[in-house]
Formats: C-alpha cells, sequence, structure tokens
C-alpha cells in the first residue's frame, strides 16, 4: 500500500483541473475495494441556504432517485457526518428510520459503504462515502483499511476544496484590517458602537466608519451579519 499512497500524494499535488481530481479519486476508492466514490462539500454561509457542492460516480438511475425523492434530508450517514466525524459503517440498522433510502439504494447496487465527515477552515464541511454492489465490509477489512480511508478521505477534502472552494465561495473581501477586525471581534461580543467606541478610545462615528467598512468586505447588510459571518469565515 505504500505505493499507492505515494501514488496519490503525487496525484493531488500535480492535478490542476478537477476532472483529472475526480479520474484519480475514482482509482483510488477501486484500489480501496470500492466500486463508487460520492463527496459532499459544504459551506456554513449563506446560514439560511448553505451552498453545497455533489460529486460521484453513482448510478444514473440512482443519482435521480436521490434528488426526486430528497433523500439527503434523511440520509442517516448525513446526519451522522454532521454529529461526528467518526467513520460510520452502512447498515441495515443505521438507516432503520430511512427505510425507503435503504431499499432504493440496495435496489441499484448500493449495498455497502463506508462514510466520514471531516471540517475544514471557514465553514467548510465535507462528507466522504465509498460503497459497492457485493462483499459486506468485514471487521478485518476495517482493521486492515481504517488508517487509509481516515487518510484518503482528508486527501480527497483537501483537493476537493482546492478545486471548487474558488467557484463556491462568496464573492467577498475576507482581510480586514487590524482595528476593522478588533471592532467587528467587540460587535460579535454584543457591544454597542458606543460602547466599543469607549472600549477603545475612538469615536463612534469612526466605529460606525470600520462598521460599515466591514460590511463592505464581508457583503452584507448589518452588524449583527457581519459578526456571525466574520465568526463562522476564521476571520476572527
Amino acid at each position: 500500500m505504500n505505493s499507492w499512497i505515494e501514488e496519490q500524494l503525487q496525484m493531488l499535488l500535480t492535478t490542476k483541473n478537477k476532472e483529472d481530481l475526480l479520474t484519480g479519486l475514482f482509482k483510488s476508492a477501486k484500489l480501496l475495494g470500492f466500486d463508487y466514490f460520492a463527496y459532499g462539500l459544504q459551506l456554513a454561509v449563506p446560514l439560511t441556504a448553505p451552498k453545497v457542492e455533489l460529486i460521484n460516480n453513482y448510478p444514473d438511475q440512482w443519482q435521480k432517485l436521490y434528488q426526486e425523492n430528497n433523500y439527503l434530508l434523511i440520509d442517516p450517514t448525513v446526519m451522522h457526518g454532521t454529529q461526528t466525524t467518526r467513520p460510520v459503517v452502512w447498515s441495515e440498522s443505521l438507516f432503520s428510520d430511512s427505510r425507503s433510502l435503504w431499499e432504493d439504494a440496495n435496489s441499484n447496487g448500493l449495498k455497502y459503504g463506508w462514510a466520514q465527515s471531516t471540517y475544514g477552515k471557514k465553514g467548510v464541511s465535507g462528507l466522504l462515502t465509498l460503497a459497492r454492489s457485493d462483499d459486506p465490509i468485514s471487521e478485518a477489512e476495517l482493521i486492515k483499511k481504517t488508517p487509509l480511508l481516515v487518510w484518503f478521505t482528508q486527501l480527497a477534502h483537501q483537493g476537493l476544496q482546492d478545486v471548487f472552494l474558488p467557484e463556491m465561495m462568496p464573492q467577498i473581501k475576507t482581510t480586514l484590517t487590524s482595528r476593522e477586525t478588533e471592532i467587528i471581534r467587540w460587535t460579535a461580543d454584543g457591544k454597542t458602537s458606543y460602547e466599543i467606541s469607549v472600549i477603545i478610545g475612538i469615536g463612534e462615528r469612526t466605529v460606525n466608519f470600520h462598521l460599515n467598512n466591514v460590511m463592505k468586505k464581508l457583503n452584507v447588510t448589518n452588524k449583527t451579519a457581519a459578526a456571525v459571518q466574520a465568526v463562522i469565515l476564521g476571520i476572527i
């Protein structure tokens, strides 16, 4: 497996476009013993409708069923991934509250799977799923492959972020001056413009001037939204 790791690292370092990256990741999944590779990448903003990018090589019929039935909303692997980064293996008990999803997946050749979520900077989260049609995932296989699967999850997350995030991220200027950072941090703590002016020793109008600049840079319309977004994006 050492040669496999070296090959995938080289692929990640040299890949310049999404097509080559996806081809490499699909190949890696196959080498790990899985027919299918799926990855969901989600931004934390906007809060009411986070941007999502879904990439997979699932059968077309399954992709259609998944979308038509809004299975994303009841998918237990997705729910698990929002709560913990611990890997999860597909099982009938895992899907006990979403039987239609389980039965449709099985009828489309998706019977055995492994999934793990990961979280990155700027409120980015991802869920990697590897699946196959035959051969249950044994305990022996898990013991042998879990370190590689966990490592592969991180590799996929980083590679896909590098390719897709520039297209997905809001068009904002995230570089704040030291004064703007100080003021939005106090705002996030619930301080008013007047209270901030007293704390840092400048005029209230100057505080509001800096707050307006922050709102423009973050492409929001009020200071509350600016504070929330600054925290989510890791600016403060």
